[in-house]
């Protein structure tokens, strides 16, 4: 007797069993677990010929994976989402071309993301998945900026030939390669780097190009089918998910059980995890371009999650923030991702939840993510910038970021955004069917939103933002060196050094001596400097060195905890914008 292999059902059948497991995807009582159940068995039977169908069954599948109700229905979904490399096989032999569209950018196993790439993305992703990611050859637009940077790359004679134009780029490039047994794209990025142009100019000149990569997914933990970390232990749910009854900010304060920093091949792999899940997602986060292994952390939180802090190399650091990404992982699947920006008492908040998982616990998610940034840095004062909250920012808009804030108690900075923001409250609250449209929203959107955690101490957050410093070291270059950055920095790294009675500077380990010298010009501020206390001095002198130690965070800490720098910094933020009010 011959094995029965799963029976080509009617498309209306399909879908009304996807509708079933839709609908009660995200519940949890006896029925909705018994339908689900008998749902899912029975699409386990089921060929899906039909492409949206079939996507629709995907984004069904990676839910539950992250919100699985027992044991038994977890491993149902684990083999369903295992075996998605099958149905898409089967509907690329049995489907045309043009339907085949359908299937390109979803991020499903087996199938094509076509994005371009930045620089360094297309350099990790060509040494990780050296046979799966190609040129688009019909990127014409990309491929003439290309055509374009290639003579400074190549030997001087060869330029002729770059300029025939009865020589396609394409058949050029097939005659560069030779033997040498690379894909195209390997090629183009080796001759990049073996020119003779500096690697700043590179990148910029690639990343100018915007040139198409097609990613074909058939590494099956880079999908998002199949992307995970190893969960350990599962939470199942079997209770109605948190969402609205969340006490966030009783959840922000209360201490985490474990914040631990991961081993170097740790941190790799969750880097890897993390690039993979925006990669296919069409995401970049300009962070992660430059993770660091080395100061990456892992938090478990409660109810299935972990949060992972990457910190970012030495070099690529911002000036006085200490800035760390974000991957939220539910059950071991990536479900949401941003990063925050910690400074003294103020941290700067950018996340996302996943959209495949929007429907499931966000608001006890991103209370964790605030509960990690708190803990392991102690900010009190929390800015959401405007572009999160909707400013030029049309998802942001489409998913009502501003009342999400607003409900978890942060308000907008502005005091006539902050009006109106109250007379729509009072809409709502008349009218509980009311929605503000777009334009109001729209308006909404033009400040950044906070939340103070002192809110009766105006004096108890200590709150600096780095554009303020930044400007006022720009007009200070400007007066007093007439822009001649080389010699101020040198001047402020000398005067510096003086002040904090250090003379072994220049032996100080690489990345240290570029923390003081990126430093130097806003310490240099500092009008009493060189009269403060040895024990003072000292002080410092361990936060500039920290600033480009392997983990970021001692920094964030140590900058925070020394009370007469925290003030002078303050201070210097007040001075620029009294100097110049329209940064405010």
């Amino acid at each position: 007797m011959h094995a029965r292999g799963p029976s080509v059902q009617q498309p209306d059948t399909t879908r009304s069993l996807l509708d079933v497991l839709n609908a009660a995807k995200h519940r949890f009582t006896p029925s909705d677990r018994k339908a689900k159940t008998d749902a899912l068995r029975a699409l386990q039977t089921v060929q899906i010929r039909d492409i949206p169908s079939l996507i629709h069954f995907h984004e069904i599948l990676c839910f539950l994976r992250a919100y699985p109700d027992d044991p038994e229905f977890f491993r149902r979904v684990e083999e369903a989402l295992a075996g998605f490399a099958a149905r898409v096989d089967l509907v690329k032999a049995s489907s045309r071309p043009s339907n085949l569209k359908k299937l390109w950018d979803t991020g499903i196993v087996h199938t094509t993301v076509y994005y371009p790439y930045p620089y360094e993305m297309a350099k990790w992703l060509v040494e990780h998945f050296p046979e799966d990611v190609e040129l688009d050859w019909e990127d014409e637009a990309g491929l003439e900026k290309i055509r374009a940077i290639l003579p400074f790359a190549v030997a001087y004679a060869e330029n002729d030939a770059l300029d025939e134009e009865r020589v396609s780029l394409r058949n050029w490039v097939k005659a560069a390669k030779g033997n040498q047994k690379v894909s195209d794209l390997q090629w183009l990025l080796m001759t990049l780097d073996r020119s003779s142009l500096p690697l700043e100019v590179v990148r910029h000149l690639y990343n100018d190009a915007e040139l198409l990569l097609g990613w074909e997914l058939r590494e099956a933990t880079a999908s998002r089918t199949l992307a995970r970390f190893p969960a350990g232990r599962i939470f199942y749910h079997q209770a109605p998910l948190l969402r609205g009854e969340v006490d966030f900010w009783g959840e922000v304060q209360k201490p985490l059980r474990k914040i631990t920093p991961s081993p170097h091949k740790t941190g790799a792999a969750l880097i890897h995890l993390f690039r993979s899940a925006l990669s296919v997602r069409h995401r970049e986060f300009h962070p992660l371009l430059h993770a660091n292994a080395r100061d990456v952390w892992m938090v478990e939180a409660d109810r299935g999650l972990r949060i992972v802090l990457v910190g970012e190399l030495p070099e690529f650091r911002l000036p006085l923030e200490g800035y760390y990404g974000f991957l939220v992982l539910k059950n071991g699947v990536p479900v949401g991702y941003g990063g925050g920006g910690a400074l003294l008492d103020r941290l700067e908040y950018a996340g996302n939840i996943f959209e495949s998982f929007r429907q499931g616990e966000s608001i006890f998610v991103f209370s964790q993510v605030f509960r990690t940034f708190h803990q392991l840095f102690g900010p009190r004062y929390f800015l959401v910038p405007r572009y999160q909250v909707g400013y030029e920012n049309d998802e942001a808009l489409a998913s009502g970021a501003f009342w999400f804030y607003h409900k978890l108690g942060f308000r907008p900075e502005d005091p006539d955004i902050l009006r109106l923001a109250g007379e729509e409250q009072g809409r709502i609250t008349a009218d509980p069917s009311y929605r503000s449209s777009r334009k109001i929203l729209e308006q909404l959107a033009q400040s950044d939103m906070a939340f103070r955690l002192a809110p009766g101490d105006p004096e108890a957050c200590q709150v600096l933002r780095p554009g303020d410093t930044g400007l006022l070291v720009t007009r200070h270059i400007a007066r007093g060196w007439s822009g001649d950055r080389a010699a101020a920095i040198c001047a402020f790294v000398g005067s510096v050094a003086r002040s904090l009675c250090i003379s072994d500077w220049r032996r100080w380990p690489r990345q240290e001596r570029m923390a003081l010298e990126r430093l130097a010009p806003i310490l240099g501020l500092i009008p009493d400097l060189d009269r403060w206390s040895l024990a003072e001095k000292r002080a410092v002198v361990r936060i500039v060195k920290a600033k480009g130690a392997p983990r970021e965070s001692d920094y964030v800490r140590l900058l925070r905890g020394h009370a007469r720098l925290s003030r002078a910094l303050v201070d210097l933020g007040h001075a620029a914008r009294i100097a110049v009010p329209s940064v405010v």
